[in-house]
């Protein structure tokens, strides 16, 4: 009897200090494939079938939904985007202000045209966010400061774009729909195809960012409503979010990758061993594919990445259980004693 006490008494004073009895995690990483430099720009298919990374050299790469490299190609310079086209039969690689378009087979250059919509969006002296029809421009606007990253809907009419001014853009036609100053500059961008939703976050590529800073994403409505916003503390180097807008992918030079949802719950993370660079979530936001300094392009499953710790809610379970075992070992030596009365 006193060694099921004394066994009852250890297991709430574990549950009280936290040791989980839970289930072992699985590993979130599907696959990962080592780049020759820096993993920079990302890209999945809807279905992840399909995969394109790239290394700050230059180099694209093509991969399946195993992991394993269809082709590699050497653009010289570092890739800023990566589309893949609707029908899956080419693969739209932004260098600067040049827009290389390659087969799907065999990673063969098809010339300078757009994808199958016909649009493509970029920026022009830094300081142009431009929209190109079938290779020629269509329409610009100018911004306050550095085009750091834009998002295009499909038909070609509406354009985010981030900006060193410290403010994010929705932009259609030319025209401005709204704009907001983040007080900071505003590193990453991405709309949903009918830009009812736009995700931005801020930074800077010019800090090693030792330090922690007021680096934040930010979600709006397609009225420029500012929905909500969230503290990352490093440079938000790349926003990906579904076209329902219920998921956000988040790399950050915090060496993560975050995921939260529409309404800002932060709702799991990953860690690498260098700076996010790029990420890439799917449709249904089960998995993302991600980029980082530490050389790996990464596929992820959503569900098996860890709980943020700041974020993690109480469990009254964590009480309940610790309780019932010490009430359970106290009726046990409450019914000895009475019976030896």
């Amino acid at each position: 009897m006193k060694k099921l006490i004394i066994i009852l008494l250890i297991l709430g004073i574990l549950s009280t200090s936290g040791i989980a009895f839970a289930e072992e995690k699985s590993d979130p990483v599907i696959w990962k494939y080592k780049t020759n430099s820096w993993a920079t720009a990302v890209k999945t298919t809807e279905d992840g079938a399909y995969n394109a990374g790239s290394s700050i050299d230059g180099s694209l790469y093509l991969l399946d939904k195993s992991g394993a490299v269809l082709w590699k190609i050497d653009l010289g310079k570092r890739i800023t985007s990566i589309v893949f086209s609707e029908d899956k039969s080419k693969l739209t690689a932004a260098v600067g202000e040049r827009v290389y378009i390659n087969s799907m087979s065999d990673g063969r250059n098809l010339g300078t045209s757009t994808p199958d919509t016909n649009y493509i969006g970029g920026s022009s002296s830094d300081i142009y966010a431009m929209v190109y029809k079938e290779g020629r421009p269509s329409w610009d606007y100018k911004t306050d400061g550095k085009v750091n990253s834009i998002s295009l809907t499909p038909d070609g009419q509406t354009l985010a774009v981030a900006s060193s001014d410290n403010h994010v853009y929705l932009i259609r036609a030319g025209m401005l729909l709204w704009k907001h100053d983040l007080k900071l500059p505003v590193i990453s961008v991405e709309s949903t195809p009918d830009s009812s939703y736009v995700v931005c976050g801020t930074g800077s590529f010019e800090s090693d960012e030792e330090i922690q800073k007021d680096y934040r994403i930010f979600l709006f409505d397609g009225q420029g409503k500012l929905l909500w916003n969230q503290k990352i503390g490093y440079t938000v180097s790349s926003v990906s979010i579904t076209p329902d807008g219920n998921y956000i992918a988040v790399g950050s030079w915090d060496n993560k990758v975050h995921i939260f949802s529409k309404s800002g719950e932060h709702l799991k993370e990953f860690k690498t061993d260098g700076k996010i660079w790029s990420v890439s979530i799917t449709p249904d936001g089960k998995n993302v594919i991600a980029g980082s300094t530490d050389t790996y392009v990464y596929f992820l499953d959503v569900d098996s990445m860890q709980k943020p710790e700041k974020s993690s809610s109480f469990n009254p379970i964590y009480i309940a259980i610790p309780i019932l075992i010490i009430l359970a070992a106290g009726a046990l030596i409450y019914t000895k004693k009475f019976k030896k009365k």
